[in-house]
């Protein structure tokens, strides 16, 4: 029986880190392990409240997300971002997750019901279904002998996720998860028209950007 940890990088996310420390408990894991980049906020403080085993790291989600897995007791690491909740999954175990897998992802929901949000949402798990290519809000899970052969996360200021489905893709199946992992949907809700669907069209141009060899140092300016 494999055994799991679920890894939460955050940095300020006092108002979510309950939900999402709450919502990971149902996967039965051996430990939650908040790695903080320097929270100003009540995180590390509602973090320890809830149960997490709370260290600290340099910001930047894959120097965390490395961190969180280098002190974890796990087989399998699921990487959960701290503004997500896993829902609707019940009591799964790891043989169900993995099911011969090296590891998968779950279907992404926004926690916004409006049409261009639910649109950005169909893309999305149509990307990651068919392409093997999820981003990091969709709970990337990851055999922990499959990830350690691999190296972890390369620590790029962002478009650490694309780059690890990307190799990990190479070597084995991801399993698509039929269970929601809600996220807010801020990164992509900014207060204009479309601004769900615009926002996703530049993201999907700077994925394509690294796919073809662009640093993600670069990439970011477009990013921001």
């Amino acid at each position: 029986m494999h055994t799991i940890s679920v890894i939460i990088p955050a940095l300020n996310e006092e108002k979510n880190i309950k939900n999402c420390i709450e919502s990971a408990k149902n996967l039965n894991p051996i430990e939650i392990i908040v790695v903080d980049g320097g929270s100003s906020d009540r995180t590390v403080e509602v973090a320890k409240n809830n149960g997490a085993i709370v260290i600290a790291s340099q910001k930047g989600r894959g120097i965390q997300m490395n961190m969180g897995a280098s002190v974890s007791e796990g087989d399998v690491f699921l990487f959960l971002h701290a503004d997500a909740r896993l829902t609707d999954i019940g009591q799964m175990n790891t043989e169900s997750l993995l099911n011969g897998c090296i590891g998968g992802f779950f279907r992404l929901s926004f926690d916004d019901n409006s049409i261009s949000a639910r649109l950005v949402e169909f893309f999305a798990n149509m990307r990651a279904r068919l392409l093997s290519l999820p981003y990091g809000d969709q709970a990337l899970f990851i055999r922990r002998d499959v990830f350690e052969d691999i190296g972890g996360f390369r620590e790029y200021p962002f478009l650490e996720d694309i780059d690890i489905a990307l190799r990990l893709r190479k070597i084995g199946r991801l399993r698509y998860i039929n269970h929601n992992v809600v996220v807010s949907s801020r990164r992509i809700q900014k207060g204009y028209p479309l601004s769900p669907i615009l926002i996703s069209l530049r993201n999907v141009m700077i994925a394509l950007l690294f796919i073809l060899g662009a640093s993600p140092c670069k990439l970011i300016r477009l990013y921001k």
